[in-house]
């Protein structure tokens, strides 16, 4: 009986150290930049390569929507376009503010850094 608890607790402890978002994010393509609310000559400048993009998923974390709401910037700038995620292709969206969505069929996923984006 101890030793069934003891190698629970193991799978239990394992499982609760892996980041949920391991599965790598390969992004495909930068389709474009774009804007909320027509705000053109704010956003005039912001545009994401593929290699940002791909480090921004990188190096941020998965994030709730109310976190997302609540302690991140959700600036109108975005660029957007499509990634696989796993044998899965997704799209996603990275605002100015640091923040990004990642749509996998059904399934959202918001993610958020402090410092991944460079200042233009």
């Amino acid at each position: 009986m101890n030793r069934l608890l003891i190698v629970t607790w193991i799978i239990l402890s394992i499982g609760c150290t892996q980041r949920n978002d391991s599965i790598e994010i390969v992004v495909t393509e930068v389709s474009g930049s774009k804007t909320d609310n027509h705000k053109n000559e704010f956003c005039s400048d912001f545009t994401i390569s593929q290699e940002a993009a791909e480090e921004f998923f990188r190096k941020s974390e998965l994030t709730s929507l109310k976190q997302l709401h609540d302690e991140h910037n959700y600036l109108p700038c975005y660029s957007y376009g499509t990634a696989s995620v796993g044998s899965k292709s997704c799209s996603w969206e990275i605002r100015a503010g640091n923040t990004a969505e990642l749509k996998c069929g059904d399934i959202v996923k918001y993610y958020a850094c402090d410092d991944c984006l460079k200042p233009q």
